[in-house]
């Protein structure tokens, strides 16, 4: 004979509390698991409830004592990846990875405990991992359609666009449309320069999404990226009336901005750059930021920032920094610490992370500023770029020992040549061309060419002198420290270089 139905028994009060936690009422809720744990204070459902309700709260912290209270009765995968994602809330991501990790040794063929995990090493930029984790949770449901969106977006994080397009392909025929799957199969396309696929993908996820501001600001990039400027900047203004302080949205604005000449507005909104990407490096100058101030008599210490080949560029602004500032100490990478000390006599040089920048940092100065910054007061138009024959000055004796390196190569012409810039974050891709490609210069009779590659390369140059039996000399010791390679590209005769610090 079937028992009569007890509300306030503890199965149904747990049904009850989680009814109104999938309702979004968390008073609610609250209310009921008090009550289950005020009769049963090991009751295990309700202390996960309650966890999740504090997490659902923003309550991380609490969340995390309550879901640890809960896996010390019996770890479940369920509660283990709770607690991962309230790991994840407090910025803790080596903790939610251990709790992913503890999930799949419970249930090794848990297919959502491989995505989380392939999710957290991919926020961790560990993209071999992140992408082997949700290739495992594929392998064990090839139907798991959110994880087939994720390996796409991990794919697009390791620089393997291609394989990130092909991956997506499926998932744009999800119904409902998966916006973010249509955002991750434009960002591939946009970086395999298929313009119009990409423009096409955003558009739908701009209808699809509540929140579009950051699709808008993939739209304008991609057209900015196709040369049409005027429908970027519409694109930008669109997204900025929508969140104006979208820090991302104003930086991404700003380099379209410059890439067009308006200088004064693109450096300004340059500056976004500081909140739109952490940087615990400007943390550590905490003198007063210099914001245009008269710099005569005082002490200012301009600060390195982003690539070697970004300092380089700035750094034609610091002659006239120096003109005007009373004392004027630099900051820069340390392979280009001798070249800046010779290229402008009288300001102090210090490498960064070095015992001498350490003993900076609590020194006394009026103004701190770093060196990009430099160009919102010195290159507000045009007319204020200098016409000039070369600001960074190579060892005279050191281009002199290699010009005799050179020489005792042969007759000919001595050219220099670089193929690789940057790294997957500032698009190697497009910045590089393969060795082989090069072929019809590398031929050129009369030319002994001189590889000026900073990255590992020996296994190329290797192939391409027993496949073709084409010779690029390579110094190592010109490429570690860049007055080496300024006296080396001081003494060839030519120099022909992909776009990088070179």
């Amino acid at each position: 004979m079937a028992q009569p139905f007890d509300p306030n028994s503890e199965a149904a009060l747990l049904n009850t509390a989680s009814l109104h936690y999938n309702r979004r009422e968390m008073q609610e809720a609250q209310q009921v698991c008090d009550r289950i744990l005020r009769g049963n204070p090991r009751q295990q459902a309700a202390l996960h409830l309650v966890g999740m309700i504090a997490l659902a709260r923003g309550d991380a912290s609490t969340a995390r004592q309550w879901l640890a209270k809960a896996a010390t009765l019996g770890p479940s995968p369920g509660i283990l990846l709770d607690l991962a994602d309230a790991q994840i809330a407090s910025d803790d991501l080596a903790g939610a990875i251990l709790y992913c990790k503890h999930a799949i040794a419970l249930s090794p063929h848990h297919a959502g405990a491989h995505r989380k995990l392939g999710n957290v090493l991919h926020w961790m930029k560990d993209s071999r991992g992140a992408i082997a984790s949700l290739q495992e949770a594929l392998r064990i449901q090839p139907d798991f359609a959110e994880a087939r969106v994720d390996l796409g977006q991990a794919l697009l994080g390791a620089g393997d666009y291609g394989a990130a397009r092909k991956e997506l392909e499926p998932a744009l025929g999800l119904k409902p449309p998966d916006p973010n799957a249509l955002v991750f199969y434009a960002l591939a396309c946009h970086e395999l320069g298929e313009f119009d696929k990409a423009i096409e993908c955003l558009e739908k996820a701009i209808k699809l999404e509540r929140d579009p501001v950051d699709t808008l600001c993939n739209l304008a990039n991609v057209h900015r990226d196709a040369g049409n400027i005027a429908r970027a900047i519409e694109l930008y203004e669109r997204a900025l009336a929508l969140a104006p302080d979208n820090m991302e949205a104003r930086n991404d604005y700003a380099h379209t901005l410059l890439a067009r000449g308006d200088f004064e507005r693109g450096w300004d909104l340059y500056e976004a750059r500081w909140e739109a990407f952490d940087s615990p490096q400007r943390r550590a100058y905490r003198q007063p930021a210099w914001k245009g101030e008269p710099l005569a008599g005082k002490r200012l210490l301009v600060w390195d920032e982003q690539g070697i080949g970004d300092q380089m560029l700035f750094a034609s602004l610091l002659p006239e920094v120096q003109a005007q500032a009373g004392s004027c100490t630099v900051v820069c990478e340390e392979k280009l610490a001798n070249l800046f000390a010779r290229s402008f006599p009288g300001m102090q040089v210090v490498a960064a992370k070095s015992e001498a920048l350490q003993a900076l940092l609590s020194e006394s100065f009026d103004y701190q500023v770093p060196i990009a910054s430099l160009a919102r007061f010195f290159r507000k138009s045009m007319a204020d770029f200098p016409r000039h024959t070369g600001y960074l000055r190579a060892d005279p004796r050191r281009i002199g020992a290699w010009k005799e390196r050179l020489d005792a190569l042969g007759p000919g012409r001595k050219i220099g040549i670089s193929w690789r810039g940057g790294f997957v974050g500032s698009r190697r891709h497009l910045r590089s061309i393969e060795l082989e490609a090069w072929l019809p210069i590398l031929k050129t009779p009369g030319v002994e060419f001189v590889s000026l590659q900073y990255t590992d390369c020996a296994a190329e140059i290797a192939a391409l002198r027993e496949k073709h039996g084409i010779v690029l000399h390579h110094w190592q010791e010109a490429i570690d420290d860049y007055d080496e390679t300024a006296a080396l590209v001081c003494a060839l005769d030519r120099v022909v270089s992909v776009c990088t610090a070179l």
